[in-house]
């Protein structure tokens, strides 16, 4: 969507193979940065790189997530809570302090967090504490970024999903019990695609929303108003 909006986009993610893949598609607009957002100095090197790459970026969109889905909180490892910590919030707060040197230098840009729904609403059924904990965090950074920079025209905003078939969760949405338990929770009774987010972000990262900041949209068909 953003580079059909006509942007030069930064593709990250650990898998170079797939991220290859996925720009081949997208065409000569995206540009491949591999790295390991669960390592804290390699998030730092991947928005270093994506300044080298464009000079400056006018837009951040944090959407790397891990989850260790199905684990009870009380039999999370250290192992499992740190990468969760790592990934959903050390990694946009480095990958962010990172760009925000040129962001204030120019006056401008626009921070997307992809945080949760589960960060204000429990969802036993399908165990997630930490990976809560973390989008819970994300989304009081997204106001406290906001409250500190709005002097310098830099706006931060987050999107909350509810249920979305992706690579990472289409196996356990597709168990015929979970789908079920999902439509008869969800007020628009299907559970979300990728493309359902595209009018959110754009709208975040464009000047539509030149005078919001500090929100958190909620795109869950309306898991959290039942």
């Amino acid at each position: 969507m953003l580079i059909g909006a006509g942007a030069e986009v930064a593709l990250v993610a650990r898998r170079h193979d797939v991220l290859d893949e996925l720009a081949g598609q997208l065409g000569d607009r995206a540009h491949v940065l591999a790295g390991d957002l669960a390592d804290p100095a390699g998030a730092e090197q991947v928005a270093r790189a994506a300044l080298d790459l464009f000079g400056h970026v006018d837009v951040v969109v944090n959407n790397a997530a891990y989850i260790a889905g199905g684990v009870r909180g009380e039999d999370e490892s250290l192992d499992q809570i740190t990468t969760t910590l790592n990934v959903n919030l050390v990694a946009p707060i480095r990958i962010v302090q990172t760009l925000f040197p040129s962001m204030k230098a120019r006056g401008s840009g626009s921070i997307v967090n992809i945080s949760s729904m589960v960060a204000s609403v429990g969802i036993a059924r399908f165990p997630q504490a930490t990976y809560a904990a973390s989008k819970g965090g994300l989304n009081a950074i997204t106001r406290e970024w906001a409250a500190q920079w709005g002097r310098y025209g830099i706006r931060v905003n987050a999107i909350a999903p509810g249920f979305i078939e992706t690579e990472m969760t289409s196996e356990v949405i597709s168990v015929p019990k979970v789908n079920e338990w999902i439509l008869r929770n969800t007020l628009l009774p299907r559970p979300g695609k990728v493309d359902d987010f595209d009018g959110a972000l754009l709208y975040l990262a464009s000047d539509a929303s030149r005078y919001v900041t500090g929100q958190v949209m909620t795109v869950d068909g309306g898991w959290t108003a039942r």
